[in-house]
């Protein structure tokens, strides 16, 4: 993810009360209020990370709690 400083001063960053991917999405919302989103279809990230549901319960938890604080914040919407 790229994004000019300036945008992210604006909305302060990452919104802390999320986690795991939610603050991603979070995040793309926010900027997406301020000006154009843009895709590369060509850029290539690596991720080594991740695993995350190998880290137990209580990371499960803390995923699904984020869940919950992100979809009543921004609405729930179901296909």
């Amino acid at each position: 993810m790229l994004c000019r400083t300036e945008a992210l001063k604006k909305i302060n960053g990452f919104d802390d009360r999320f986690f795991l991917y939610f603050e991603d999405f979070a995040l793309s919302i926010e900027l997406r209020k301020l000006g154009k989103l843009m895709y590369i279809p060509s850029m290539k990230i690596i991720h080594l990370g991740g695993h995350a549901a190998r880290k137990g319960m209580r990371h499960i938890f803390f995923f699904i709690s984020s869940g919950f604080r992100f979809f009543n914040r921004y609405g729930w919407k179901f296909l």
